[in-house]
């Protein structure tokens, strides 16, 4: 069963409301990344230790992602949300009480299971569920809740840890996570009644035609290549947090930089990478809304900086930031791409929140290996073997999205 809202007004309330909602679980998510440096400061755990928890972190959420993304397709994705952040909400605050390992990586290894509960309900109401005339303008916009998230807490955070201890930081992104939940309690309250059940469309016609009248979830994934898709998925997923989460290290080695640039640099660059998908817009038009075709095209431009990156040798510092930059929002741009528009096209097959939780796992997965792998592709081999790496991957991603174009065309329906 399907749910409408037809109201704009209403819609577009959903819309703001959701767009906090996962911002606030963002500036939650960053709480940790934000505090390690100050737990490892205490003496009590090394870098090692502390790694675990982030570890424990990505493998809930990427699990998290496919059962719940399964999940979302058959539930009340509203109540769905709800539980997620509220429970991820609890979570973070129950981290400034946990003074063992064990016990952190337990309730981090949650929260992730739990904000594994938004996206793919959240993407499954923007696609369904709201007013036809702004969907796309939500699922683009949705990209700028990332950056504001991430960058609220990392600011946020310094000022709390400069004044107080880390535990501090965990109650203040619990706080702000439950004031989210607190907001969408009211709002999904206020507009219960204009919610109406809708009995689920047919699939396309031009499939039907095919002569494959079955249309259950991995009919569906065969007949629209994702099966392909889920690589690139993996591959922009580990070039764009690592790529991200990198970048200062890479920088302060190879250039001796002062910690406050790399500091900026952390800040900055989500700023700069949720531009990616509003550059990329113009160039989906122009390929008739073709998602994999977009994809290619985007991730083969994305090895021009990389190659720079790889032969320029050592130029100013500022430069290297700027093709640094260029190939992050490029990334950030395929993420819009696979993980936002390519589940929507799922919602005439009722399954956008299973096809949004399967390649967000793949990504996620990337995202996890890029964690530990660069770092120590790095130390081994120096930044010069990891940079390769990074132009391997956007090779793959190219000749992976333009491959599974073919069957991706069909599906779709573009002539």
């Amino acid at each position: 069963m399907k749910y409408s809202i037809k109201s704009i007004t209403k819609s577009r309330a959903v819309i703001i409301v959701l767009w906090l909602v996962y911002a606030s679980a963002y500036f939650g998510r960053t709480c940790y990344s934000a505090a390690i440096a100050s737990i490892v400061g205490n003496g009590i755990y090394d870098k090692a230790d502390i790694g675990i928890v982030g570890t424990a972190f990505f493998v809930c959420y990427g699990a998290g992602q496919i059962i719940n993304g399964i999940l979302g397709d058959r539930v009340n994705p509203f109540l769905m949300v709800l539980c997620g952040v509220f429970s991820s909400g609890i979570c973070c605050i129950s981290m400034a009480a946990a003074d063992h390992l064990g016990v952190m990586a337990v309730l981090w290894g949650a929260n992730g299971v739990f904000q594994s509960m938004l996206w793919s309900p959240l993407l499954r109401i923007y696609s369904e569920t709201i007013n036809e005339k702004l969907k796309k303008g939500a699922v683009l916009n949705i990209a700028l809740s990332l950056p504001v998230g991430t960058v609220l807490s990392y600011l946020t955070c310094t000022f709390i840890i400069d004044r107080y201890t880390y535990k501090a930081v965990f109650i203040c992104g619990g706080t702000v996570i439950l004031m989210m939940f607190a907001a969408a309690i009211i709002c999904f309250s206020v507009i219960r009644k204009s919610i109406v059940k809708v009995r689920k469309t047919l699939p396309a016609e031009h499939l039907l035609n095919s002569g494959k009248q079955k249309t259950g979830l991995w009919t569906v994934v065969g007949l629209s290549g994702l099966m392909l898709i889920l690589v690139p998925s993996f591959l922009h997923g580990m070039m764009r947090d690592g790529i991200t989460n990198w970048v200062p290290t890479m920088i302060s080695e190879s250039y001796g930089v002062s910690a406050s640039l790399s500091t900026f640099l952390t800040v900055a660059l989500p700023v700069f990478n949720a531009f990616g998908a509003y550059a990329v817009t113009p160039l989906y038009k122009k390929c008739r809304e073709n998602e994999m075709k977009t994809a290619g095209i985007t991730a083969a431009a994305a090895l021009v900086p990389m190659l720079l990156l790889l032969f320029i040798g050592k130029a100013p510092v500022y430069l290297i930031v700027i093709l640094l930059a260029l190939t992050t929002a490029s990334m950030y741009a395929l993420n819009y791409l696979i993980i936002s528009r390519v589940p929507v096209r799922f919602s005439s097959y009722s399954c956008t929140s299973s096809i949004s939780g399967i390649l967000n796992s793949a990504a996620y997965i990337g995202c996890a290996v890029s964690v530990y792998g660069f770092g120590a592709v790095s130390q081994k081999a120096g930044w010069t073997a990891v940079i390769i790496i990074w132009i391997t991957a956007g090779v793959l991603t190219s000749v992976f999205a333009f491959g599974s174009n073919k069957k991706w065309r069909k599906f779709i329906g573009e002539k």
